[in-house]
């Protein structure tokens, strides 16, 4: 069974999804994820890119929704992230600069805080409108199976569900535990996606078995009868059937 394209294309989809995961491994660094988020970001944008040329041919109602919701959820995060790590950063040069954490003329208290609240709010809602993405991916999925192998439907489709989770737990992220179960999951979602779509490859890669064959033995020879000696040569006198000595002189029958 040879690969078809939308196999290769949902292949391609998923490995860019996965440069995601990985890009996800390290938002969690402070300083350094200021740099990672727009290259995250970025990344998005080319699974999507990925995305739309899969649907290009296929125009599927469940495929637009999820690249529509992925991309509103990856906007939204972005703006969160950076926020979040802002604010933190603001605390951490206030606590060592000894600086106060208000604004006395609008009597705003601890203004890094609010930045970064506004940008913790901004990630949970858009965790919440990536839910929504992951729903419409795995509906895509199932009304969709004669697209994919029956085992790599299933293990796609599980893989979808782990993504859907990780976004679930971020939702309820005040609990923070959440947050980083979340984090878990989602990075073994991405990584799953992808070892699921080249389960495809694993069966196309592997050839069939060869067939190797007993070497053909020589036909045995037949043993050729050996002819019967009916007079000695010594003394010529008549020998009997299958006598091994003459029975005249005693020499022995040569065959």
């Amino acid at each position: 069974m040879s690969i078809s394209n939308f196999e290769i294309k949902w292949i391609k989809f998923t490995k860019s999804l996965r440069i995601v995961g990985v890009l996800l491994i390290f938002l969690v660094i402070p300083y350094l994820a200021l740099a990672i988020i727009p290259i995250h970001f970025i990344f998005a944008m080319v699974s999507l890119r990925d995305l739309k040329n899969i649907n290009r041919e296929l125009n599927d109602g469940y495929l637009k929704s999820f690249r529509s919701k992925y991309l509103a959820a990856s906007i939204l995060k972005l703006f969160g992230s950076i926020l979040v790590h802002i604010g933190a950063a603001m605390i951490a040069i206030f606590n060592s600069l000894s600086l106060p954490y208000y604004y006395s003329i609008f009597g705003i208290v601890f203004p890094p805080m609010i930045v970064f609240a506004i940008g913790f709010v901004f990630m949970i809602v858009g965790s919440g409108v990536e839910i929504g993405a992951w729903n419409n991916l795995n509906l895509f999925i199932h009304h969709n199976d004669a697209l994919f192998q029956t085992r790599i439907s299933s293990d796609t489709s599980t893989k979808v569900d782990a993504l859907r989770s990780g976004a679930l737990l971020w939702t309820i992220g005040f609990f923070v535990v959440t947050i980083i179960i979340g984090w878990i999951i989602q990075i073994i979602g991405y990584f799953g996606l992808k070892s699921a779509a080249e389960g495809v490859l694993k069966h196309e890669v592997m050839a069939p078995a060869t067939q190797y064959h007993q070497p053909n033995s020589p036909p045995a020879q037949e043993l050729q009868p050996v002819s019967k000696i009916e007079f000695c040569a010594m003394c010529g006198a008549k020998l009997e059937g299958g006598a091994s000595y003459c029975s005249n002189c005693g020499v022995k029958m040569i065959n």
